[in-house]
């Protein structure tokens, strides 16, 4: 286990958040903050499974308590809920360069895409039909089992990480099936549990394949370019700037990635105090840099503020 060493006492913030903590860890620094949320009387916030922010800064999550997808004003402020009674398990969320809200339901089976104000404007899989291929009864759907993720390119093709299938499948940008690939392994180009993805500004697909713990890199045929052994198992990833960043639940923690794959820190540890981390899911970085976490287990949100390096 790793040692943390405390540079400065806890201090109680009555501000955006309840409690934050300095730590040093492995000669990196970061401060940790639990965030707190407003939210109207008698709601809460249950597992957060993601955590996305729009270009204005307002912040969604994705929760699994009885109102699971929450907006809130880059203050912190509760806007709405959106999307009542159609989640049972949250799983992922995203956000495009419109402003469009994606949510991915690991029991529902479904991908959904939300305008700005609510709307649904697209649906993927059929609810509560679990399946590998096509309903095919004059439907003409494409089944999903248990999606994880979704992500797009720049020509609006939309790739969804269809978990228990253990493969990617591809929709053209009116959400018709394009192609599939992939199927459970551990050899090159297969997967054990595809849980993320993300698109770079070349069209590369970066996929955490969870179970055999790396990274898989692919062109939007499908063709494998590269694979990352990370040594951990990544959950979700995102890429901002030069850098990607992974959450790996099982171990509490995030980790900092440069575009090679080389590792250039992790922060937190696994635990219940300010800093730690129940199984680190959904998380992203707000415009001010820091990282938003949803500390699953823990049924919070906290901040990292990392330190520069001098």
């Amino acid at each position: 286990m790793r040692v943390f060493l405390y540079f400065v006492a806890v201090v109680i913030s009555q501000l955006l958040a309840s409690a934050h903590v300095v730590y040093a860890q492995e000669g990196r620094q970061y401060e940790a903050s639990i965030i707190d949320a407003s939210l109207p009387d008698g709601w809460f916030m249950g597992e957060v499974a993601g955590l996305e922010f729009d270009t204005r800064g307002h912040m969604y999550v994705f929760n699994r308590g009885h109102h699971p997808l929450l907006e809130f004003d880059k203050k912190g402020k509760f806007v709405r809920e959106l999307g009542q009674g159609l989640f049972r398990v949250p799983h992922g969320l995203r956000i495009d360069a419109e402003g469009n809200i994606w949510t991915t339901d690991q029991e529902t089976h479904q991908v959904l895409k939300f305008s700005r104000d609510g709307r649904v404007l697209l649906t993927l899989g059929r609810r509560d039909s679990a399946g590998t291929g096509w309903y095919d009864r004059g439907y003409q759907l494409t089944l999903l089992n248990a999606p994880s993720d979704v992500a797009w390119d720049r020509g609006g093709n939309i790739y969804v990480a269809d978990g228990s299938n253990y493969r990617i499948v591809k929709f053209d940008v009116n959400g018709e099936f394009v192609g599939t690939w992939g199927h459970k392994g551990d050899k090159p180009g297969e997967f054990n549990f595809p849980h993320s993805i993300v698109v770079d500004e070349a069209d590369r697909l970066y996929v955490t394949d969870r179970e055999n713990k790396r990274v898989q890199i692919f062109n939007p045929e499908g063709e494998l370019l590269d694979v990352w052994n990370i040594g951990a198992n990544p959950y979700v990833i995102q890429l901002v700037g030069d850098a990607f960043w992974i959450s790996d639940a099982r171990a509490g923690e995030v980790l900092k990635l440069d575009r090679s794959g080389t590792l250039l820190g992790r922060y937190g540890q696994w635990g219940k105090e300010v800093g730690d981390f129940g199984f680190p899911h959904g998380f992203d970085l707000a415009n001010d840099g820091h990282v938003y976490v949803g500390d699953l287990l823990n049924w919070r949100i906290q901040r990292l503020k990392i330190a520069k390096k001098k």
